[in-house]
């Protein structure tokens, strides 16, 4: 049995390539409106699989190190190369964090667990827990504080 693979990424052009192939496979002899309407489910299930572009700063800090992500979210300019522009938003979103914490000795705390454990290269959870000498349960508590305090602060939402 053969099965043709199609990369399906909704677009404008999504809702016909759907009708077009049930046209010319299972639904052939079908009435036209028929069709429309399976294509208008298919194009809804494909839809929810797919996983969303989330523009928060919160999934910024997350996929940091991610060039094409970072490159494409609402925090990267419309022209230059996809380096370029990923650095642009890495930018953008560096100054945000930077900004959502003051300097209590609770939003330092915060700030480093998502600068060491998110935006640095060398860094990560485990490292960013080591340095900041807390336990595990600790270190997440205050990261979870931390993105918190980061979608509490992002305007996109």
């Amino acid at each position: 049995m053969a099965v043709d693979v199609l990369v399906l990424k909704p677009s404008a052009g999504l809702h016909d390539l759907v009708v077009q192939r049930l046209s010319d496979g299972p639904l052939g002899g079908v009435d036209r409106l028929v069709i429309e309407a399976a294509a208008d489910e298919v194009v809804g299930l494909i839809r929810t699989l797919l996983p969303r572009q989330d523009g928060s700063l919160v999934e910024a800090v997350r996929r940091f190190h991610d060039d094409d992500w970072m490159a494409d979210c609402a925090f990267a300019d419309d022209h230059g190369s996809t380096p370029a522009r990923a650095a642009g938003a890495r930018r953008v979103v560096r100054e945000r964090v930077d900004l959502a914490f003051g300097s209590s000795a609770a939003d330092v705390l915060m700030h480093t667990a998502i600068v060491r454990g998110y935006l640095d290269a060398c860094g990560g959870h485990l490292v960013a827990q080591r340095e900041l000498h807390l336990s595990r349960a600790t270190f997440y508590r205050a990261l979870r504080r931390a993105r918190g305090r980061l979608s509490d602060s992002d305007p996109s939402i």
